[in-house]
């Protein structure tokens, strides 16, 4: 796999934490924008940390993706 491999897979995290961020700095409600903020931070953390892989790691792999999902979609809720 070697080089082209890791770097898509920090193309990828790269590309996904940012616009997690956009999405959460598009947020108006106070309570989401916390919720946003904390999901963010999560994300972030995980990406970039190589203890826990978010491609491999099980639970940590579920938590990543699911709050990532999670975290595009509260914009919709905030515009409710």
């Amino acid at each position: 796999m070697g080089i082209p491999s890791t770097l898509g897979f920090l193309a990828l995290v790269t590309t996904l934490t940012v616009t997690c961020f956009k999405q959460y700095r598009s947020i108006k409600n106070r309570n989401f924008r916390s919720y946003g903020a904390a999901l963010w931070t999560f994300i972030l953390f995980i990406s970039y940390n190589t203890y826990y892989y978010p491609l491999d790691v099980d639970p940590v792999a579920v938590y990543y993706w699911f709050f990532a999902g999670v975290l595009l979609k509260i914009p919709v809720l905030d515009k409710q």
